[in-house]
């Protein structure tokens, strides 16, 4: 069975759409409500919210903005040169503002739309380039885990079903890091049915049983929408999974439900394979008399979507029906339907590789261009650290994954004593001479320890990220800096005698509770650095509360 394809990924975004005000936040719930409905109001939300983030000007909200709009000419339309530019505006946008999760969106998308004009080779590209950009986003994102589970699609498509197999268990694993997500059941769901699949063609029964016996668990479960389980591919598993184990009964009462569904429902773009396979599975038991009523009634939704690949796999199932009843005329018919298709497909394959090239090469100029300025934008030009920004972005990312793993996470602020009599005395080329050797000293310690991150904060200030270390590893590391800071001579040309720098450092350490941020740690980090400027300069304080009290002194690290 081919499997649908998951092109909705959770609506979150490292973009907090309440940000921009509460007209944009009403116009954002009405649009995911008509998209959730598949209404033709979903396009004109789309184009009212492009429209709104045009007005405010704003780069993320225009990348999120023309990203829906493609995804409504996809899921509304057969208009796919639209659906492609706005998706490519889309990426212009997302790109500009480093926006990953939608990015990641933006290329899963491109994957299942080549999948479905036939371009397996570029789809995998597409996929790839999704699972880069959701791999960035943290270990509590499930968005790795949808993508996973398109790559594993592929590999069942193309035969290798042990590949396949190894793809829907990562998918697995990764969805259910988001349990808040609207469709974690759905998508768990699928999985197992990816799983049935991959377990029928390598004749395992028990474990056919097994993921069928989730199924039935999740069943039961009244959180779960009883809707889902009527979908396509799951009444389709269901049946070849009861008919594979021997369950004469179960199967029956599921292929009846998957026949009566067949026979008279309208097929979105993303069931067509499945109807496909449906029909084959269907002839294969000799319950032949639906396949033709079947096939009578999907060709309005083959003819609606107009994909030549689509026409192509639906006259393939047609000649091979009409072998099997030997109706050599209507056969005769489908083989010509079937050369026309492929003659088209074949063409329509040639432009859309052509065009998904041209939006490759482009994008990958954009993609090289942003590097770049990612790194200028993220980088101190005097020191070489990450700068504020690129504190904030690691922050977030490492607070998450701290909370969600219960490590621990130290923050610490370091700052040169007395810089700005040192800058008055010495003058400010010695000023920047002596930041430059302190954060060179700073980033050698990171580069030789892999968790340890550091930034400049602005000013004479720094900050270090320490993850998952005990008190007495972020001690070591943060004494032995500061002794070597303080064994950097610096000649004085004025007097030509050398000067030397001592450094201040508080550190918070402790693991993260649901609620903390950056700011919660730096607030601890800066009231130790204070007791020690208040007390004595050149001093390690490491504390594990953010609030200054004679116990925390007491109970806090010095050296």
């Amino acid at each position: 069975m081919e499997k649908n394809s998951f092109s909705t990924i959770p609506e979150w975004s490292a973009m907090h759409i309440e940000d921009f005000g509460r007209d944009v936040v009403l116009l954002n719930e009405e649009m995911l409500k008509k998209r959730a409905k598949l209404s033709q109001e979903f396009m004109t939300c789309c184009n009212k919210m492009v429209k709104k983030a045009k007005e405010i000007g704003d780069d993320n909200l225009l990348g999120y903005s023309y990203y829906f709009l493609a995804d409504a000419y996809y899921l509304l339309t057969t208009e796919y040169r639209k659906f492609n530019m706005n998706l490519l505006k889309a990426i212009e946008y997302l790109q500009i503002c480093g926006d990953m999760e939608y990015l990641a969106r933006c290329y899963n998308l491109l994957g299942i739309d080549a999948v479905n004009h036939g371009n397996i080779e570029l789809a995998l590209d597409f996929y790839l380039t999704a699972l880069k950009y959701g791999e960035t986003l943290g270990s509590s994102s499930n968005i790795p885990g949808i993508i996973s589970f398109n790559i594993g699609n592929l590999y069942f498509k193309n035969g290798d079903v042990k590949q396949a197999l190894q793809y829907s268990r990562a998918a697995y694993k990764d969805i259910r890091k988001n349990k808040k997500d609207s469709l974690y059941y759905r998508n768990l769901l699928y999985c197992y049915c990816f799983q049935i699949d991959c377990y029928i063609e390598l004749n395992k029964p028990d474990s056919v049983e097994k993921c069928m016996q989730s199924i039935e668990q999740m069943e039961q479960d009244e959180l779960i929408s009883p809707e889902v389980f009527q979908d396509l591919p799951v009444l389709d598993i269901k049946m070849r999974g009861y008919h594979f184990l021997g369950e004469t009964s179960f199967y029956e009462k599921y292929a009846d439900l998957l026949s009566y569904q067949l026979q008279n429902g309208k097929f979105p773009l993303d069931s067509m394979d499945d109807l496909y396979n449906s029909c084959r599975f269907f002839m294969k038991v000799g319950r032949v008399g639906e396949v033709d009523r079947i096939l009578n009634n999907a060709k309005r939704s083959v003819d609606d979507l107009n994909i030549y690949n689509l026409r192509k796999g639906y006259a393939k199932v047609c000649v091979e029906f009409y072998d099997k009843m030997d109706r050599a005329e209507d056969k005769t018919r489908a083989l010509t339907e079937y050369f026309q298709a492929s003659i088209a497909q074949e063409k329509e394959s040639i432009a859309n590789y052509q065009f998904f090239m041209h939006i490759r090469s482009r994008l990958s100029s954009m993609e090289q261009e942003n590097v770049q300025l990612h790194k200028q934008a993220e980088t101190d030009p005097l020191t070489g650290l990450g700068n504020r920004y690129s504190l904030n972005k690691y922050a977030d990312i490492a607070f998450e994954e701290a909370f969600a793993s219960q490590k621990s996470l130290a923050v610490e602020i370091l700052d040169v004593d007395n810089f700005k009599h040192y800058n008055d005395t010495y003058g400010h080329q010695m000023g920047d001479m002596c930041l430059k050797n302190v954060s060179e000293t700073i980033l050698e310690i990171s580069k030789a320890n892999p968790n340890v991150k550091a930034f400049r904060y602005g000013g004479d200030e720094f900050v270090i990220i320490y993850e998952d270390m005990t008190d007495d590893q972020i001690m070591e590391i943060a004494t032995g800096l500061r002794d070597q800071i303080a064994a950097i001579k610096m000649d004085d040309k004025k007097s030509g005698k050398p000067v030397s720098v001592t450094v201040s450092q508080g550190i918070r350490n402790s693991v993260p509770s649901e609620t903390n941020k950056l700011w919660d740690y730096m607030y601890a980090a800066d009231n130790a650095l204070y007791d020690v400027k208040k007390t004595k300069k050149g001093e390690v304080v490491l504390l594990h509360k953010a609030i200054i009290s004679q116990k925390s002194l007491d109970e806090a690290q010095h050296s």
